[in-house]
């Protein structure tokens, strides 16, 4: 009986530390809002564009502090954004 919970809990680990997906932090600036379809267009400063539901207050030019999930893989074109925060505005910008 003992070997068998050792098994389970050996099992359980492995697979808790192979499918935790990684969190880590991006900013971006606002570079388009999208007024019909309620969208913002966050750039980073690789130049990849993200989008986010919900217009709110963002506006051209705004930068924005996120956390970021990267869904366990290696590409980042299928990470998403968990978080969103107003972190400040950027001169210039539009």
């Amino acid at each position: 009986m003992k070997k068998f919970f050792v098994i389970i809990i050996t099992l359980f680990v492995l697979l808790a530390v192979s499918a935790s997906a990684e969190i880590y932090p991006q900013t971006f600036v606002v570079g388009d809002i999208n007024r019909s379809t309620n969208a913002v267009a966050f750039v980073d400063y690789n130049g990849n564009i993200w989008t986010w539901e919900g217009i709110e207050d963002w506006m051209i030019g705004d930068i924005a502090a996120a956390i970021m999930d990267d869904n366990g893989t290696e590409t980042i074109y299928d990470d998403m954004i968990i978080t969103l925060r107003y972190a400040g505005y950027m001169e210039g910008w539009d």
